[in-house]
């Protein structure tokens, strides 16, 4: 048996059938390599996090190459989660010789999160299928790699007042929020350790001035003393379900 791709971009496996046809990718060891068929350095997103948000489609790529003598009938490529639910991507892929027997295969899926199956429990480590067909019946595919698929997160600063006299009290706010997939809207992320930086003006890179924990609301808080022209903002550096957002720098003139 073998999966035949569909022009649907997301299939979901919530149906026997579904099941059924996707049971290929969901116990790749019943397969076996034949002959000369291999495939290696498969890699989702270039190696990056998929980062979604609420509204937004997000497309990326995945890539393979694959080694038949015969040349490629079919190739499929995809990103799987199982737990608590099955929810897939896949799609055929475009390959292209890069000099016999060895190929190149790509294919460009896109998730929606408006998607009734595409939940908040789904956030993190996804697998990453590839699976090709040669034309003399070669048949190999397997699991090659996970890549994280991150709920988008946003971040805001406000450094008050300003201007503000040297030596005096600035006052640094800010609201970490991020995607809710159940929901289609950013939420308050309560209980997140969050950088304030600095980068006084005329230099090229921010330092770290203090860590802060997000609020039950999502808001950050602190105090500083003035001491010179510069700009001030929050870092976030995500956690395995949420991804890194930093938020650009608000400029304070110390006068």
């Amino acid at each position: 048996m073998r999966v035949r791709a569909t022009t649907a971009t997301s299939v979901v496996a919530a149906t026997v059938a579904g099941a059924l046809a996707f049971s290929v990718f969901a116990a790749p060891a019943a397969q076996a390599a034949k002959d000369n068929l291999s495939i290696t350095d498969v890699v989702a997103n270039g190696g990056r996090a998929i980062v979604v948000g609420t509204t937004a489609k997000k497309s990326f790529t995945i890539t393979s190459a694959v080694t038949e003598d015969s040349g490629i009938k079919e190739a499929d490529l995809g990103i799987v989660h199982e737990e608590p639910s099955i929810n897939h991507y896949w799609k055929p892929a475009t390959c292209t010789s890069v000099g016999k027997p060895r190929y190149v295969c790509k294919a460009t899926l896109t998730i929606d999160p408006r998607a009734e199956w595409f939940r908040n429990a789904q956030a993190g480590p996804w697998k990453v299928h590839a699976q090709a067909f040669g034309k003399d019946g070669d048949l190999y595919g397997d699991y090659y790699a996970t890549v994280p698929v991150k709920r988008a997160a946003r971040l805001t600063v406000d450094a008050a007042p300003e201007p503000v006299k040297k030596g005096e009290t600035l006052t640094i706010t800010g609201k970490l929020t991020r995607a809710d997939w159940n929901t289609n809207k950013y939420v308050n992320y309560a209980s997140q350790s969050v950088r304030l930086e600095f980068r006084e003006k005329g230099d090229n890179g921010y330092a770290t001035v203090k860590t802060v924990k997000s609020n039950g609301s999502g808001a950050l808080k602190t105090t500083v003393k003035a001491a010179s022209d510069g700009y001030w903002r929050w870092s976030f550096t995500g956690t395995s379900t949420t991804a890194a957002i930093t938020a650009t720098g608000d400029y304070v003139d110390v006068r």
